[in-house]
């Protein structure tokens, strides 16, 4: 057999491998998570920021539209038949 304080010590060594390594893959997906976090985060911005126009132009759209309705009604509002 062979000497146990080198059996011990090349024994830490791989457990000390294992370790980091197991960190820093851990460490690697923490980071990925929080990458894909962000760009959904700033993908839901965007879709919330075309839907707040889209609303805004629809509404502009519609008090366009009311506007020309009382401009013809305007008129008549006084008048009798």
């Amino acid at each position: 057999m062979g000497d146990p304080a080198l059996i011990t010590a090349w024994t830490t060594v791989a457990i000390a491998a294992v370790t980091g390594g197991g960190a820093a893959a851990t460490c690697f997906l923490i980071w990925r998570g929080i990458v894909e976090m962000r760009r959904s985060s700033d993908q839901r911005a965007k879709d919330r920021e075309a839907r707040e126009r889209a609303d805004l132009r629809r509404h502009d759209e519609a008090m366009a539209a009311l506007r020309a309705l009382i401009e013809r009604t305007a008129g008549r509002a006084g008048a009798v038949d």
